[in-house]
This record gives C-alpha cells, structure tokens and sequence, in this order.
C-alpha cells in the first residue's frame, strides 16, 4: 500500500512531453543570464524526451499497437503493464507519416534524427561541438513540437480537463518562448519562406499578441481560408485568433474600439473595417491604411490634415483633405472665415 499523503508521480503522456518542453525553454531563456552549453546540453536532453513522449503519444491516439517495437508483440496486457519495447522516433515518424498521415516534412525529419544524433552523444559518449549550432537545431524541433502539439494533440484530447490543462501549458510555452532568440530566428524564417511561398504577404499584418508580422487575413488555424473564415486573422507564429472589429478596435487611430464610426470606412469596400499605422510584411517599413474585411492595404491613403479622416492620397501635392474639410474650406476662402467648422459637417471632437 502507498504511504497516505505520499506525493504521486502523474504525469500522462501529452502533460509529461509539455513538461520536458518546459524545462526546454527555461534552459534556452536568453532573457536570464545567458544559454550556457551546460543549459543546451540540458534542452537537448529534455528535448529528445518530449519527442519521444509526444510522438508515441498521437501514434497511441491513432491505435495503441502502434507504439510498439513489433506489432506481432502487440497485446493488451503489455500495453497495460507497459511491458514492451516501444518504437524508435525514427520509425515513429515513419509510421506518423505513411500511417497516420501527419505531415511532417523531410527537413523536420532530419532535424529529428539529428536531433536524436545529439542526444545520443551527449547522454553516452560526451560530446565536443558547437553550442550556438546544436542550439539552432534544436530550435527547429521546438518549433515543429509546437506546431505538432497544436495540430495534432490538443483536439484529440478526450478528457475535457486534460485539454483545458494542454492549452494552457502551451500558452505558457508561447510565454516563454518569446526569449528564446534562436527559437524566434528559426520560427519566423521558416514561417516568412512559407507566407512568401504562399503569396500572402500582402495580408500578413503585425500580430497585436506577440508582435511578430505573422497574422495572415482571413485564414484559418490550420492555415487554409474557407470562405467561413473571411472574418479571423490566424498568427503563424503565437497562433493567436483575433477577429475584424477586434483588428479594427486595435488599430483605430483613436484608440476605442467601441467607437468604430464611419471614419474606419473602407474605400474599395464602405465595410467599417479600415484600422491605420497597419505594418504589413510586404512593406512592413511603411504602416498603412488597411481594410480588415477585405484584407487589403492602401498605401496612397493618408489621413486628412485637419480632421484625419482617410483620404485618397494620388496625385495630391500638398495637404491632403477629404472632401467635407474641402468644401469648408473654399466656403472659407469665398466667405471669408466664419463660426462654421467641420463639426457643423458632422465630425465630433472624438474624430480630430
């Protein structure tokens, strides 16, 4: 019998992988006093544990025999005494791709091995080599853990808790992660090849959760866009969801996103859905009006001078004014000034 009270070790397949993930990114916070080749020693040795763990865990998801060495071993009772010789990450791979199905790409599959190489060294041979580079490796397979985790585990998840608990480890993880300085150089290279392989870096915004320019327009998590997801931007990066009147709210110049007006007026789509200062990945040096509707940037459109209302900013000199503030003025100018301002047009102080 156990001892009462005594402390129990309960960790389940997918808490267990987040757990190793967790002490992955602590070891490779850069934000603390600085990645020694002892942390990375460490990362890479937690690291190849989450691999294993996770990826034997959607095999087991799929069908319990799959975890094992040799499927003609394969019963019940060593299943439940955990009796058996499990399956290398090598061959789990190759089962998750050509079984399963996850897709999983040949360079994540040679990050893996190599992943794997590492880990092999460092725990039986020691091991001489270049800390920077082993940690760049290692941050490719973080990234795909990440990924994989999101796509491939949280919803398979039966226990309403467990799931509960994934996401908000993983939410953590994301945390952290953000000072990972490798993590976030491998990430978002890897994500800015697939935008640009894509052709939707022309509506991929800065994303207001973690600031990277990784917030595609009208796509869904999983990185298609349905028609039923005209309306959510996905970030590639944090995986955040943020939908139009929360962008608009966001990027509305005057900051209160419950007074969206008429001033957030699209000029190709009269949808209330325009927000300003928007960086854009295709020229994310110049922040522009931007119609989340439509997903649309307007570089020429630049905001009226006296009340800051977009305008249409082609062929225009000097000062830019929408037509309201143009007319008000050239009453001005024939009638000399009067009481009149643009307010008396419509405008509120809340709109200059």
């Amino acid at each position: 019998m156990k001892p009462s009270g005594a402390p129990q070790l309960d960790f389940p397949p997918v808490r267990n992988g987040l757990d190793y993930l967790a002490s992955v990114v602590a070891h490779l916070d850069e934000s603390q006093s600085g990645v020694t080749p002892r942390d990375v020693k460490y990362a890479v040795l937690h690291l190849q544990a989450a691999v294993e763990v996770l990826l034997k865990a959607r095999l087991f998801a799929e069908h319990w025999t799959l975890v094992f060495a040799d499927l003609n071993h394969a019963t019940p009772n060593r299943r439940d005494s955990a009796d058996f010789k499990s399956v290398t990450t090598e061959a789990a791979v190759t089962r998750l791709r050509n079984i399963v199905g996850v897709p999983i790409s040949d360079e994540e599959q040679k990050a893996l091995k190599k992943l794997s190489e590492d880990r092999n060294k460092l725990q039986h041979f020691g091991f001489t080599h270049d800390a920077h580079a082993v940690e760049v490796r290692a941050a490719v397979v973080l990234d795909f853990l990440i990924r994989f985790c999101d796509e491939q585990l949280v919803a398979g998840l039966a226990d309403a808790e467990e799931q509960r608990e994934t996401k908000a480890g993983l939410r953590l993880l994301r945390e952290g992660l953000g000072n990972i300085e490798s993590f976030a150089r491998e990430r978002m290279n890897r994500i800015g090849a697939e935008l640009k392989d894509e052709g939707v870096e022309n509506r991929t915004i800065k994303c207001p959760s973690c600031d990277k320019l990784a917030l595609v327009l009208r796509q869904s998590p999983a990185g298609t866009a349905p028609d039923d997801w005209a309306d959510v931007a996905t970030c590639r990066y944090c995986s955040e969801l943020w939908d139009t009147e929360e962008l608009v709210g966001y990027f509305n110049e005057h900051g209160r996103p419950e007074e969206i007006t008429e001033w957030n007026a699209c000029p190709q789509c009269d949808s209330w859905s325009l927000g300003s200062g928007v960086p854009v990945r295709s020229n994310p040096e110049k922040p522009v009006f931007f119609c989340f509707s439509c997903a649309i940037g307007f570089p020429t459109v630049v905001p009226c001078v006296r009340c800051d209302r977009p305008v249409d900013g082609p062929g225009v000199t000097g000062a830019a004014y929408c037509g309201l503030c143009e007319m008000y003025l050239e009453d001005e100018q024939r009638d000399g000034p009067s009481h009149e301002s643009p307010e008396d047009y419509g405008y509120t102080e809340e709109w200059g």
